[in-house]
């Protein structure tokens, strides 16, 4: 023996409990000459790396010590106990090995008792490798990288066979011991493996696990799974009674707090918009169609205006009264059917009194966007709205504009219709300023993750002399420009459609490198002013034609790639801008059939 320690972990400044004293009692009783070291906040670096940073400000205890323990055995050698490991008998046989660990009822190789002979031994050395690479830890994600899951993996490339019930000698001289030998109790004590060989007892503490699973799995070893199930469903049952009963009490209280809510969006402007609204479905009595969107949704807008003819502005709707007055509206004026571009509050219901008032109207749903707006609430429960009512037969037609959704719809069986955006605009573009490269950002919500601020500012950062235009512009990006000595330029509000397309036609190229899209409306509406647009790989546009290298990025979140598109499109401008009118003129002639093909269906 070189290497004479004992290493255990405690974090987050809690006493010992009872079992984790009696255990160190048995360390000091079996190896009386062995060196215990504590490892915990005052003499390990949390911040040597995201993983333990992120596990400690987590409080996931059990992994900042799976680290610590990684760690201390890498540099140090020596034995590493968990707190509820008991050592029952003499174990000086064991420690010939150069590393030896067990096997626990899972199949898997644990940690909980761990030795390594010398320093900077294969197995900790790996490991500490693997943490160190993680960018992130995620409580909830936990259980796919705890410790012994981890290990398994390495070992297995060392030829650990999970089926071999006999001590395994692996490579690098690593022992890998039966569960017998440390591991005798199951994780819930139901399948104990107690022999002659049983020299340690692993109590499973299991303290990285959600408190109320350690209190199901401590009454299933205290009172076994039959009594332990009866005595839980027993209390759901209860529990779930006295949240109805709550329910019942506290519901003339829900319903004074809804109505309070409603009755604060009830203002002057929320009437008048809806007297717009019949206003503007008045106009198209007998017609075909009338495509509705809300006219607070600025890109929604524009894609809509652009594709549909007979528009009507229709904001949230609150109140049933209100959704009857705006479908009595489009009944009394004969529509014959009902494009809903993008839903708002208020929309499913309107849909739905429609169908039920009128059988044969028909209605269908045009949405914007994609299925990573999981992240966006709003978003994501009208989507979810849109797929619901096509089920029950209210939206007869699923239109979209991006077409991977489409052909998600298609494997559905959905009825659908792609159609692809566009944009005719009769707005005359303003010079250029030739002795600057000027670079648009524009995108709504531009702090949203999705819409890559950083990544853009970083690239544009390096090209010489260049300034960023952003609308809307806000303090995060001045900062993150400051930080790089970028010029930055813009406004802090949004601004009306024809006044944004006027500034991006001033400018040398303009960026909407997004992680996210539908079929976005900002580069058709860009290169309409003559400036050329670099963009995502987050939408159709471009796809197999020589126009999707220069201005298509694959790797959003890489600046080099970025500014080196940037550098390409400078060079190429008028080859760029040729090819788009090609682009364009195929693309105005799909949109028109597809719209067509849409209102037919």
């Amino acid at each position: 023996m070189e290497n004479k320690y004992i290493h255990y972990c405690w974090f987050g400044d809690k006493p010992l409990p009872k079992l984790a004293r009696k255990c160190i009692e048995s360390w000091k009783k079996y190896l009386p000459d062995y060196k215990i070291i504590k490892w915990n906040e005052e003499n390990v670096n949390l911040d040597e790396c995201p993983f333990i940073r992120m596990a400690y400000d987590q409080k996931a205890w059990a992994f900042v010590a799976d680290y610590a323990r990684t760690k201390a055995l890498k540099e140090m050698g020596g034995i590493y106990f968990d707190t509820d490991m008991e050592v029952t008998k003499d174990i000086s046989q064991l420690l010939k090995d150069e590393t030896f660990l067990g096997i626990e009822d899972t199949g898997k190789v644990n940690s909980a008792v761990w030795y390594e002979a010398k320093d900077n031994a294969y197995l900790p050395t790996t490991l500490l490798k693997k943490y160190q690479s993680f960018k992130v830890f995620k409580k909830e994600e936990s259980t796919q990288i705890s410790i012994p899951i981890l290990i398994t993996e390495i070992l297995n490339e060392c030829g650990f066979d999970k089926s071999n019930k006999n001590i395994q000698k692996l490579k690098h001289n690593i022992s890998i011991y039966p569960r017998d030998y440390f591991y005798p109790y199951s994780y819930n004590w139901e399948n104990n493996v107690f022999t002659d060989n049983t020299c340690m007892i692993h109590y499973f503490d299991a303290s990285w696990i959600p408190l109320k699973d350690r209190i199901e799995i401590n009454m299933v070893r205290k009172l076994g799974k039959s009594k332990t199930y009866k005595i839980l469903n027993f209390y759901r049952k209860v529990k779930d009674l006295i949240r109805k009963i709550g329910r019942v009490i506290l519901f003339p209280l829900v319903i004074y707090r809804n109505q309070k809510r409603k009755k604060a969006l009830i203002t002057e402007t929320y009437l008048k918009d809806i007297e717009n609204t019949i206003t503007e479905i008045n106009k198209y009595s007998n017609q075909d169609y009338i495509a509705i969107h809300n006219g607070t949704w600025f890109g929604v807008t524009s894609a809509t205006k652009e594709l549909f003819k007979n528009t009507v502005d229709c904001r949230e709707l609150y109140r049933k009264e209100d959704i009857e007055k705006v479908g009595n509206a489009i009944l009394q004026n004969n529509i014959k059917q009902v494009v809903f571009s993008a839903m708002s509050i208020g929309d499913k219901a309107l849909a739905s009194y429609l169908k039920k008032k009128n059988k044969t109207i028909k209605i269908k749903s045009f949405w914007h966007g994609s299925h990573s707006q999981i992240s966006d609430y709003y978003g994501w429960a009208r989507n979810v709205e849109i797929i619901k009512l096509h089920r029950k037969g209210i939206i007869d037609v699923m239109g979209t504009c991006k077409e991977s959704i489409i052909n998600f719809y298609n494997k559905e069986n959905f009825k659908s219709c792609f159609i692809t955006n566009k944009v005719e605009v009769n707005v005359k573009p303003e010079k250029k300023n030739s002795k600057e490269i000027r670079i648009g950002l524009y995108a709504a919500k531009c702090d949203d993750w999705r819409k890559n601020m950083f990544s853009q500012m970083a690239a544009i950062s390096l090209i010489d002399n260049a300034i960023v235009d952003m609308v809307p512009l806000n303090e995060t990006a001045i900062e993150f420009a400051n930080m790089l000595e970028l010029k930055i330029d813009g406004v802090k509000t949004s601004l009306p459609r024809e006044e944004l397309l006027k500034r991006m036609s001033k400018n040398t190229l303009n960026l909407y490198v997004t992680y996210s899209e539908c079929a976005p409306m900002l580069p058709l509406e860009s290169f309409e002013m003559n400036t050329i647009c670099i963009t995502g790989n987050n939408h159709h546009y471009f796809k197999d034609t020589e126009l999707e290298k220069y201005l298509v990025v694959n790797n959003e979140e890489n600046p080099i790639e970025i500014k080196n598109k940037i550098e390409e499109c400078l060079i190429n401008e008028n080859k760029i801008k040729k090819l788009y009118q090609d682009f364009r003129k195929e693309n105005l002639k799909e949109a028109k059939n597809k719209v067509e093909e849409f209102l037919k269906m």
